[in-house]
């Protein structure tokens, strides 16, 4: 039973850890928190001695200082510091002149302290930091949304999409951003504006969709569903979620009503326009493997044909699920390429071959199919080594990393640069993400 104490002991102290501080405050917290009723303050020197700086975190910390906040507690330098305030706050007194503790703000392993210098490092945003911080994560957005569109990949899920649309296995919902598109419309103008009565829920009478949501006669008709007498008279109580729930089901449904025929239109487009693209792509990637270039004519073509998709795609926003969904089969395929490529570069370093020789070689080159025969002939060391002594993996490694090419439509560089504009975009936006947090801490 003595052995048995100390470890239920330890049990215990590590799930009071996982709960949340308030929850398992000590009984020198709770004498401290009474004595700052009393006084209705306390020191940071107090606080430090009642939270361990190896058990706690910022969160915890943050925590108590909201627990003493509300509570009216005070948290204070010292009660020196307390007396300094009380008395420049008689109207009949002089506030003594003191000098700011500047030494104990130099350096400290203090957490509350710590995090207290951090959260004031940052400062507050104003309306226009605001609007700067948002325009970068779009920006951001956009960039990565750009580079996405420029895959092939994505031109093949889009069709694909379209199919399972037509054949009612998706709703439209599940492939775009329906306020987005209804608001800017595939040509950028708004939806509610050119959509004509035929593509309308009836009677909608030109009316967006929020104006179908409060009809409710209307928009039951157009979604073909039956509703009960206290949904249809429009009638809504406070707080009955299920009525609210109900009628942003209808808008939704009145906004794919409005917007799917307008949409299939944009993705039998993307459908013709990838079928000339991919011919074009196709003499690309043969030209790459024969380590050849496309005719001025062709590479113009290919470029054209390009900027059309990705404009052609971003035209009906797609929701961030498929965004996502999108960008993890890039990262996927291209985690894929690094671990083939890092298995050549290996193969070649353990052959003595320098590393910056490698790459010299291997970069421009990763379909050439004359490749081994040529780095063979080379005279810097360990390359003559490496072509005899590994030439089977090497070209069972190239002809993966050519599976690759051919999978994503794209020739290596050209694929890396795609996932570099993503990855940059993605960063963008996230730096950006973090700094409007911090700042709203």
């Amino acid at each position: 039973m003595a052995k048995a104490a100390p470890a239920a002991e330890n049990e215990e102290r590590d799930e009071a850890q996982d709960r949340p501080l308030l929850d398992t405050v000590n009984a020198a917290l709770k004498k401290l928190v009474a004595k700052g009723k009393e006084r209705g303050f306390v020191t940071y020197d107090e606080l430090n001695a009642v939270l361990p700086q190896d058990q706690v975190s910022s969160e915890q910390i943050e925590d108590v200082m909201t627990m003493l906040s509300e509570l009216g507690i005070n948290l204070i330098e010292s009660e020196e510091n307390e007396d300094a305030v009380a008395a420049s706050q008689k109207p009949d007194a002089e506030a003594p002149a003191q000098e700011a503790p500047t030494e104990e703000y130099d350096r400290t392993d203090d957490p509350v302290r710590m995090y207290l210098r951090e959260m004031g490092s940052v400062e507050l945003l104003s309306r226009e930091g605001e609007i700067a911080i948002a325009k970068r994560i779009e920006a951001g957005r956009e960039t990565m949304i750009a580079g996405i569109c420029e895959s092939p990949l994505t031109i093949r899920a889009v069709i694909e999409w379209r199919d399972m649309l037509v054949d009612g296995k998706v709703l439209l919902r599940d492939i775009i951003d329906l306020d987005a598109t209804y608001g800017a419309g595939p040509d950028g103008e708004g939806q509610a504006a050119k959509t004509n009565g035929a593509a309308k829920p009836d009677g909608a009478d030109g009316a967006p969709a929020a104006d179908a949501k409060a009809n409710g006669e209307d928009t039951e008709a157009s979604n073909g569903e039956a509703s009960n007498g206290e949904a249809s008279n429009g009638e809504a109580s406070d707080g009955d979620d299920g009525d609210d729930d109900e009628d942003n089901s209808l808008s939704l449904a009145a906004m794919e009503l409005a917007l799917k025929p307008t949409v299939l239109e944009v993705f039998d487009q993307i459908a013709k326009t990838f079928k000339r693209f991919k011919k074009v792509q196709d003499a690309r990637i043969e030209a790459a493997l024969k380590h050849q270039e496309l005719t001025p004519q062709q590479e113009k073509r290919y470029q054209k044909l390009a900027t059309e998709l990705v404009q052609l795609v971003e035209s009906v926003h797609l929701n961030n699920n498929r965004i996502e969904a999108l960008v993890d089969q890039l990262y996927g395929i291209n985690r894929r390429l690094i671990g083939l490529e890092g298995r050549l570069l290996r193969l070649a370093d353990s052959c003595g071959v320098a590393r910056e020789d490698f790459i010299k070689q291997y970069q421009n080159n990763e379909l050439d199919p004359r490749w081994l025969g040529r780095v063979r002939r080379l005279k810097g060391k360990g390359w003559a080594e490496f072509a005899a002594r590994e030439k089977e993996q090497i070209k069972d490694i190239r002809d993966q990393i050519a599976h690759v090419a051919s999978e994503t439509g794209l020739p290596i560089g050209e694929f890396k640069r795609i996932v570099n504009t993503v990855q940059k975009g993605e960063r963008e936006a996230r730096i950006a993400k973090k700094e409007m947090v911090e700042a709203n801490l």
